[in-house]
């Protein structure tokens, strides 16, 4: 935990800034953060107290943007009333469309987008469709530069433009289903059979800190990983565990996941 509290430092002094904001009476709104990084500043603002909620620019991003509320809005609940005070203008959708004959990869997109010296946390999620097009969700105050400035993506010359996204917008993610059986319900156990390592290889990674359960550094093998969770090994990817159940005659678990591509 000591080690996440020090990797987040700078977060925290972030989040501090926006909710001094909010005391101001104004809507203090965070970057895109990652999901490792949402998991810590919702939990860092809960404890906190504040009123707060995330938004990617649609209902299942992974990349939101944290926005701190000042009270005057605190008796919102749903953020579809919260956007009516404007949150939906922090964000826009980019259509970055290709040719049509050069397929494109999340990379080749978030490539040539970070190429145009753009930080990061102006990017949310990028969804790519078929015919080497691509939905990007940016920062407002960066959209009319990424339209001027991007004509290239990979080996193919694109086009942008702003798109309205309704909510019937709901980009199907592509997973591979693992199905195994593990001796229990360790961590280093889950981890060495969605790695295909062996468990003292599993374990060894485990300890040396390069394994996340829910977003959370876990160096103990022995900690038990209830379903449904997320894992992420460095080096090998990130996992959804949706069941751990039904004993085999072999009393073996079973392990059914899905690796993220």
């Amino acid at each position: 935990m000591t080690r996440d509290i020090k990797e987040f430092d700078g977060l925290y002094a972030r989040l501090e800034d926006l909710k001094k904001r909010a005391v101001r009476g104004e809507m203090g709104i965070s970057a895109f953060l990652s999901p490792r990084e949402l998991h810590y500043a919702e939990g860092y603002l809960r404890r906190s107290g504040a009123c707060f909620l995330s938004f990617g620019g649609y209902e299942s991003a992974e990349r939101k943007r944290i926005y701190v509320l000042p009270e005057y809005m605190e008796s919102v609940e749903k953020a579809e009333e919260i956007l009516e005070y404007g949150c939906e203008t922090a964000i826009f959708a980019l259509e970055i469309k290709g040719s049509g004959f050069v397929s494109l990869s999340h990379r080749d997109f978030m490539g040539a987008l970070l190429r145009l010296g753009i930080e990061r946390g102006v990017i949310g999620d990028i969804i790519t469709l078929d015919g080497g097009s691509a939905i990007a969700f940016c920062d407002v105050r960066i959209a009319d530069f990424i339209i001027a400035e991007l004509s290239d993506v990979g080996r193919d010359k694109v086009k942008c433009r702003i798109v309205s996204i309704d909510d019937s917008f709901c980009p199907q993610r592509r997973f591979a289903t693992i199905s195994d059986t593990v001796a229990s319900a360790r961590f280093d156990c889950v981890v060495a059979a969605l790695c295909n390592l062996s468990r003292e290889k599993a374990r060894l990674v485990v300890l040396s800190g390069e394994a996340e359960l829910d977003y959370e550094y876990c160096e103990r093998p022995d900690r038990e990983v209830t379903a449904p969770c997320v894992l992420s090994v460095r080096g090998y990817g990130k996992f959804r565990v949706c069941s751990l159940s039904e004993l085999t005659k072999k009393g073996r678990i079973r392990l059914v996941a899905e690796k993220f591509l």
